[in-house]
């Protein structure tokens, strides 16, 4: 296997990881605002610019990835496990 294969798997390899620590991170921030403001300072703003190269291919996934931790908030902050302001 090549060194950029390797690479890869082991970025696929971590995200759940990363996504696990992200949103327990944000669930210390006690409210729902804050923790959805936490989490989207990550995000990657791609300037209205989608080539598609494969470095912005990743940062898609990544944004993507951390949608789904806000999504995950906000059903805290629905079921009273944490504040929603």
């Amino acid at each position: 296997m090549n060194d950029a294969q390797k690479w890869l798997d082991q970025i696929i390899e971590d995200i759940p990881f990363i996504e696990k620590g992200i949103y327990e991170d944000a669930k210390t921030l006690g409210t729902y605002g804050k923790a959805k403001k936490y989490v989207r300072s990550f995000k990657h703003d791609f300037g209205g610019d989608f080539s598609g190269t494969p470095e912005e291919q990743m940062y898609s996934a990544f944004n993507t990835m951390l949608e789904d931790v806000v999504s995950k908030l906000n059903q805290d902050s629905n079921n009273a496990e944490i504040k929603n302001d």
